[in-house]
């Protein structure tokens, strides 16, 4: 069994990101796609962090360092354009490779 930092994560679309936001942010029910992160509760700096740390986690992420990403996040954002810009900096992690926050990769 490969240690922790050296698996690779699952791919995360926008939309298994849209229905995870959901998920964590909704009451069980449909979340509208046009509701925005701050209307959810997401409306600091703190609370996006934790909310990209637990998509991360998701997906299994670990190419990108505990610091990276959720700059790009803002709580004026809706669920549909947080989703892709999460995905995107999901896809663009898993391009890049591991940072130098990463354990190296062996070989």
């Amino acid at each position: 069994m490969p240690a922790e930092t050296h698996q690779h994560g699952r791919l995360g679309d926008r939309d298994e990101i849209l229905v995870l936001l959901s998920v964590l942010l909704g009451d069980g029910g449909p979340m509208p796609e046009d509701a925005n992160l701050a209307e959810l509760g997401i409306d600091d700096e703190p609370a996006l962090w934790d909310l990209w740390a637990a998509v991360r986690e998701e997906f299994g992420e670990r190419s990108l360092g505990p610091d990276e990403g959720a700059e790009v996040l803002d709580p004026a954002m809706t669920l549909e354009t947080a989703a892709a810009a999460m995905a995107e900096l999901l896809d663009r992690g898993r391009v890049a490779g591991p940072g130098p926050s990463c354990w190296p990769w062996p070989g």
